[in-house]
């Protein structure tokens, strides 16, 4: 498992590149997500989905746009196995 820290730097360093990203879920299972980080404004949708985001964030999630589920998804900073 990687730290906070480490993936914080992953994650800003992928900047608007896209990420593959293997962590455990909340039901103990892994998921591997290919998405990203900053996504465009079309994607957010409205100021409701900003808020969404930010709530996340407040709770230790990160958010991430999947591109083959084309939905967002997220996970928790201390649960990241890999970020490519």
């Amino acid at each position: 498992m990687l730290t906070i820290q480490m993936v914080k730097d992953l994650i800003e360093k992928k900047d608007t590149k896209i990420a593959t990203v293997t962590f455990i879920k909340a039901d103990g299972s892994q998921r591997t997500v290919n998405g990203l980080f900053k996504p465009t404004s079309k994607m957010i949708g409205s100021d409701k989905g900003i808020a969404q985001g930010e709530a996340m964030k407040a709770r230790g999630q990160v958010p991430i746009w999947s591109l083959q589920e084309k939905s967002w998804k997220s996970f928790m900073l201390d649960k990241v196995l890999e970020i490519k």
